[in-house]
């Protein structure tokens, strides 16, 4: 595989580790943000806490699985470096195809914390 283009793999790559950072660091301020709103759990009605709870869980699934893709981001930068030293084309379509689903990834967790904040976002709005 072309060097140039596993190079553009790893740029990729640390774009998006750059926008996972981003937004994992958002999450705390808007769990911060929640726990301003409602401080007190025993204060709160039924259909609140319950939309409290969700969000907050919501919060919690969408950090684990940016931990996990920035993991998985980790390994694929490693693999590409790899590939880059080794100049070998043994399984050339390997780190294309790592690359793909990764990619996808990525995106499906993007898609996942853009609705995730504007959930809370629209919540924020209807109850104040």
């Amino acid at each position: 595989m072309d060097n140039r283009i596993l190079d553009l793999f790893m740029k990729e790559n640390d774009a998006w580790d750059d926008m996972i950072t981003r937004q994992s660091r958002e999450i705390p301020t808007l769990e911060r943000r929640l726990s301003e709103i409602f401080p007190d759990r025993k204060v709160m009605g039924r259909d609140t806490l319950a939309n409290v709870t969700f969000l907050r869980a919501e919060m919690q699934s969408q950090e684990r699985q940016m931990v996990e893709l920035k993991s998985d981001l980790a390994a694929q930068q490693s693999l590409l470096a790899n590939f880059m030293r080794s100049n070998t084309d043994p399984l050339a379509l390997q780190p294309e195809n790592s690359q793909n689903i990764l990619r996808e990834r990525i995106k499906r967790v993007e898609r996942t914390f853009l609705d995730l904040k504007c959930n809370f976002l629209n919540y924020l709005a209807t109850i104040m």
